[in-house]
């Protein structure tokens, strides 16, 4: 019935009984209706986290360019759990057109007050979509360097960068985790025993 009568469906994503709204993302996402994504857009710029947090997972499912489009810009979204779940699906599919927003996350001050599943999911969204081009970087924030003064990243932000690697699985990678594979802090230990073992 909804695919047969679509243009219904896509109207009532405008509705103004968020209870309607609901249901109507959830029907599009599953049914993948085409012009779905044009009527969620404004959805996310809502403030209803739980009607974004569907609108994200219906997004994922229907996958296509316009979704994906939309699904970086929840990448800067006011809600936490909007952000991850939009960073951990764009990671997973290797869509590069997020790259710039995520790195832009993971070099810069936005992470800094982020919990660390947080992080963890922006750096590995990095990991997955840099590639071996993320080695010398992620490398900079796990080694600490020599010399008294030297600054010394954090243990989360160095066990996040350990995992980043471990999604990159080359044999660069590898190396660069083998070199802190003792390190004194459990947090990064332990985060580079889980990459290790990804790396293969």
């Amino acid at each position: 019935l909804a695919t047969a009568h679509a243009p219904e469906v896509l109207k009532a994503l405008g509705s103004d009984d968020p209870a309607v709204q609901l249901e109507m993302v959830r029907l599009a996402g599953r049914l993948k209706l085409p012009g779905a994504p044009d009527g969620m857009g404004p959805l996310l710029d809502g403030g209803d986290r739980e009607l974004k947090l569907v609108v994200v997972e219906a997004l994922t499912t229907i996958g296509s360019p316009n979704a994906m489009r939309l699904l970086e810009k929840a990448i800067d979204d006011a809600d936490r759990d909007v952000r991850i779940a939009a960073v951990k699906f764009l990671g997973q599919r290797g869509h590069r057109n997020a790259f710039p927003r995520i790195e832009a996350a993971v070099l810069g001050t936005k992470l800094k007050d982020s919990d660390l599943t947080e992080k963890m999911t922006f750096f590995e969204a990095y990991g997955a979509l840099a590639g071996t081009a993320g080695i010398p970087v992620l490398e900079k924030l796990l080694v600490p360097k020599g010399g008294l003064l030297a600054r010394k990243e954090d243990p989360e932000t160095r066990a996040c960068a350990a995992m980043a690697l471990g999604k990159i699985r080359a044999p660069a990678a590898k190396e660069v985790l083998q070199k802190v594979a003792q390190d004194k802090e459990p947090l990064v230990r332990n985060a580079v025993s889980r990459a290790l073992r990804e790396v293969g």
